[in-house]
Formats: C-alpha cells, structure tokens, sequence
C-alpha cells in the first residue's frame, strides 16, 4: 500500500507526516507501507521548513531535505492520499485519474473523523508548528491503528 500526503509547499505539514508515518510504520513492524509526501505549489529548490524540521528532531524524527512537487504519477500510484485541506483535495482532482478520486482524504476527517483543513504554520509562531506537529503525530498514530486493522 503506498500513502501520499500532500500539502502547499511540502515544506512542513505534509513532509511533517511523511517521516512520522514511516517511522511509526517501521517502529510496529507493519510490512508493505510505502510513504511518501509533496506540494501542489512547491518552487524549485525549496528546503523544508526548519522549524518543522528542528520540531520534528526534539520528537525522535529525522526530517529534511528538498521540497517534492505534485506530479500524476505520484498521484496516480496512491493507494491513499491524505490532503491537509479541501484546496488541496482540488488540486489534486486535477491530476488524478477520476475513477482514483475516492483514494483521496482530509488529513482531520481520516484521523479523526472532524470534518476541519489541517491549518498550515507557515509563517506562524512557534507555537502553531508545534500545535500543527503534535495533531500530525496525533493522527499518524491514528492512521497506524487503522493500518493494524
């Protein structure tokens, strides 16, 4: 099963998920997970956000690297996509082939069964990426009961 997370920038929400996801899936021993995140608007060259990255670090997670950018193929070899809002549900019904669109969920209504977008921290104060960090640990955790299912 292959699990894409997609966000804006890729930048810290999405990315965010990516590591937390694999390290949980690897930490339950659960075998056949593939993980994997990207942005609908990534600029070229763009690095993960270092206050998500440093937040990350202090939870036991290595996070880094360069921003992905959306693309079909990504989508299109999903078996689950998480979006963190409704905007990004659109954007990615752009590039996927429609008889895939019920692969598509929000990060929240997934997790936690609210039916609320995934707020990003962009620019925000520590204290939103912090609060963003610990819903996406929070749903991870989630996502990994359901996996065990």
């Amino acid at each position: 099963m292959k699990i894409v997370f997609v966000c804006t920038g890729n930048a810290s929400r999405s990315a965010a998920a990516e590591v937390v996801l694999k390290k949980m899936v690897a930490d339950n021993d659960i075998d056949g997970i593939e993980v994997a995140s990207c942005g609908t608007k990534v600029p070229d060259g763009l690095d993960r956000e270092d206050v998500m990255c440093r937040i990350a670090s202090e939870h036991g997670y290595q996070m880094g690297g360069k921003a992905i950018p959306m693309n079909e193929e990504l989508l299109n070899s999903a078996d689950l996509i998480i979006v963190m809002t409704k905007h990004h549900r659109n954007e990615v019904t752009c590039l996927l082939k429609y008889d895939h669109w019920d692969r598509i969920v929000r990060f929240n209504d997934y997790c936690f069964g609210e039916s609320i977008d995934l707020p990003d921290p962009h620019y925000q104060t520590e204290y939103v990426y912090r609060t963003c960090f610990d819903t996406i640990e929070r749903g991870c955790a989630e996502i990994i009961k359901k996996l065990q299912q």
